[in-house]
């Protein structure tokens, strides 16, 4: 009977502390507060900064853009006003144990949190609201350098939303030329030598 005592003691133990290493994993993105906004047809995405308090290193295995009720440990989730893509899980991702990293959104060399591909067809004014939800698993050690993995999936997720903007029109590449080209003929007349009169 002891035994099995001090086995449920044991497991209860390893559980809570299972569980408080998830509380000490924290992210705020970039934006704060999530909300981004972008035109028809223009990829938009979010920033972060995981702090990680845990003994363990953190690897990124997924992310995802989930609206409200979603959950993609037993749903899947979806965008109504575009396509989400993962960019903290595909590079691979990696937090040490005791530190932060701050990543800022770049859609060219896709790095960030992830992008939000809003479609060509989504209406002005419109908003998609939700999580943005990564998943991480906990290693004793460098994973990538032999580290042994110590713990399934862990969830982390902070508030996000898409709201469509209208366009910010171009000028047309003619009026720009034009105005170049009559600068252009300011400057060639206004610096002009005088005529040599010597």
């Amino acid at each position: 009977m002891n035994g099995r005592i001090a086995i449920l003691v044991f497991l209860l133990i390893t559980m809570g502390c299972l569980a408080g290493n998830a509380e000490m994993v924290t992210i705020t993105t970039i934006p704060a507060g999530g909300a981004v906004t972008g035109s028809p047809g223009q990829t938009v995405g979010w920033g972060f900064t995981i702090t990680n308090s845990t003994p363990y290193y953190l690897l990124f295995d997924a992310s995802y853009f989930c609206e409200p009720g979603q959950d993609p440990a037993s749903t899947t989730c979806t965008q109504s006003l575009g396509t989400y893509q993962d960019y903290i899980a595909n590079n691979g991702t990696e937090i040490a144990p005791m530190s932060m990293l701050t990543e800022s959104f770049n859609a060219n060399t896709m790095t960030g949190f992830g992008a939000y591909n809003i479609s060509p067809t989504a209406l002005v004014g419109a908003t998609d609201s939700g999580n943005l939800v990564a998943t991480y698993m906990e290693y004793q050690g460098d994973p990538f350098n032999g580290g042994t993995q110590v713990s399934g999936d862990i969830e982390l997720s902070a508030p996000a939303s898409v709201t469509v903007v209208a366009a910010t029109p171009e000028p047309p590449s003619g009026i720009l030329i034009t105005l170049g080209g009559l600068g252009a003929l300011l400057c060639r007349t206004r610096f002009r030598r005088p005529p040599n009169t010597a």
